[in-house]
């Protein structure tokens, strides 16, 4: 009776969504594109993250001259990173962003600069790698 117990309950635990379906490894080179917060204007950003420690470092260089820095914590179960960024040049424009990692690597984030009531959005693919 209890091993058919242990079954049902590892059963529904994994038909609830708590454990993790998919391992996504974030390191890597994507191309980015979005909308800037206010005036709608499109940008494409090329970013690099990297594993550091316990922690995700990010840097992007975009084709409006800007670029940031980021560190974020990932949640393996829900696929989802929440980070800090700053652009080193212009300190107005640090925020936060809620990044959506999907199954087949590509992501879509929220983010906003301190201190602003609006939203902008970005979309990312993941650059192949020679490897792949």
């Amino acid at each position: 009776m209890l091993k058919k117990c242990v079954y049902i309950a590892l059963a529904l635990f994994s038909s609830s969504g708590v454990v993790n379906a998919y391992q996504i490894s974030l390191e890597g080179k994507y191309d980015c594109k979005g909308t800037e917060i206010g005036s709608k204007t499109s940008f494409r950003c090329e970013m690099v993250i990297n594993k550091t420690g316990e922690t995700y470092g990010s840097s992007a260089t975009c084709d409006d001259g800007n670029s940031y820095k980021g560190t974020g914590i990932y949640d393996n179960n829900t696929h989802i990173l929440s980070s800090g960024f700053i652009n080193p040049k212009k300190a107005k424009e640090t925020g936060v962003a809620v990044t959506y990692i999907k199954v087949d690597g590509s992501m879509t984030t929220d983010w906003t600069y301190l201190n602003n009531t609006t939203i902008g959005h970005t979309a990312c693919i993941k650059k192949s790698t020679k490897s792949e």
